[in-house]
């Protein structure tokens, strides 16, 4: 019997940029966008949780912001989506198939989750002050728990792409790299995106001449600044959590990412994150504040997150497998004094009689004065955006040559999906 037409197809190639450039550019943008929506929705319902609780518009007007954002942009992400998937099937049909065939259920059910997530989203958006806010609220959080379940199940696969030991809606799950994977990413989706947004927010109080809409912006800024700075301090703690689960559980993907062909990943990882730690702690350093000493205390912390994260950015090549703990030492530095510098700059401020501009608003514009503490939040803001994709880089270059780590090569996988047994 002669073999079905669909096998005897030439295969297909993207024209002149290859075939892992138009699949890689689709799903970062669609994953910077899903990673955006998912800590847009927590922000959105936490803010207007705390609104609800403490009777400040601002934090409300917060809430009803970022949730339009996320409303605007959600559609969007699933385009590229589309576009990502389409293009794996076409290119890259062993991958999608040994993947769609192993976790059949899983992707039947994410996918499906949007069916509920949609209405729910729509409604939640242009419900704002037509609801009973209470209701609104849970609406919000609604939302938030099925954004979340979608986000619980992808990272299955990314388990997988590493560790591919066990398959299934819930066989993925039991993968070591699961839970740190999951755990590392909802903590970065809100960290990052409240940087970008304290970065954003900075750069609209410059542009505003009202005196009201300036403090706004300052005081999003500045509560951007502390939440993401306070999960960002979390990301490298979860990180060694998953570099210990590598370690033990694939010590080959391990090495390679660590003192193989993508150690320098690795370095260029650390020197981002130091970036990103000395760049909040100017920001914090630049803000307005009364005391004298409380500005040398900054300069101070400043000047040790410069040591620590240039310490932490050793690159291999200078330390040995005795000494890598010199590197984890310099970067526990600078988060200790990160950490110090953020509890010592986030104690409330009583406003000053002459400008009360809401309850719990600073006093003064904390980022009227310094152009330095200003470019410094963009900066954390641009490089917090960066080092989320970054490190979907890294997990894709630390495989090899494998699509599914030891598993499934690149060669095998850029071909037809046809499993023996299945077609005549």
């Amino acid at each position: 019997m002669p073999a079905p037409l669909g096998l005897n197809v030439s295969l297909p190639n993207w024209p002149a940029i290859g075939n892992q450039i138009p699949v890689a550019v689709m799903f970062t943008l669609h994953i910077v966008i899903a990673e955006f929506s998912l800590g847009a929705i927590t922000l959105a319902v936490g803010m207007e949780t705390i609104g609800l609780r403490t009777g400040n518009e601002w934090h409300m007007r917060y809430a009803r912001a970022i949730a339009n954002a996320y409303y605007l942009v959600f559609s969007l992400g699933a385009t590229f989506a589309v576009f990502a998937v389409t293009a794996i099937i076409g290119l890259w049909g062993a991958t999608w198939g040994v993947l769609l065939n192993r976790f059949f259920l899983l992707f039947a059910i994410a996918f499906g989750l949007f069916l509920i997530l949609l209405p729910l989203l729509v409604l939640y958006r242009n419900s704002f002050g037509k609801m009973a806010p209470r209701r609104h609220a849970m609406l919000g959080w609604a939302v938030w728990f099925w954004q979340t379940a979608f986000m619980v199940l992808i990272v299955e696969l990314d388990a997988y792409l590493i560790d591919p030991a066990h398959s299934g809606i819930l066989g993925g799950m039991a993968n070591p790299p699961y839970v740190p994977l999951l755990l590392h990413r909802l903590v970065g989706n809100v960290s990052w995106t409240a940087l970008f947004l304290a970065g954003f927010a900075v750069l609209r109080m410059a542009r505003r001449t009202d005196l009201r809409e300036r403090a706004f912006q300052s005081w999003a800024a500045r509560l951007n600044l502390r939440i993401g700075l306070a999960t960002a301090i979390a990301m490298p703690l979860l990180g060694f959590a998953l570099m210990e689960v590598l370690r033990t559980s694939v010590p080959g993907y391990f090495d390679n990412l660590v003192r193989g062909d993508a150690s320098y990943l690795f370095v260029i990882q650390a020197a981002a994150l130091g970036v990103l730690f000395v760049s909040a702690n100017l920001a914090l350093a630049g803000e307005v504040v009364r005391e004298r000493r409380a500005g040398l205390f900054s300069r101070v912390c400043v000047g040790v997150a410069v040591i620590g994260f240039t310490v932490g950015m050793l690159p291999g090549a200078v330390l040995n497998g005795g000494t890598f703990w010199i590197r984890y030492a310099g970067i526990g530095i600078g988060l200790l004094v990160t950490v110090a510098h953020l509890l010592a700059r986030s104690a409330p401020l009583h406003p000053a009689p002459v400008y009360q501009p809401a309850p719990g608003a600073y006093a003064v514009l904390p980022y009227s004065t310094s152009s330095v503490a200003r470019r410094a939040l963009v900066v954390c803001g641009l490089v917090a955006v960066s080092l989320s994709l970054y490190m979907g880089v890294m997990k894709e270059e630390a495989r090899g040559a494998y699509v599914i780590n030891g598993e499934l090569t690149q060669q095998d996988a850029h071909g037809q999906w046809n499993p023996q047994g299945i077609y005549p």
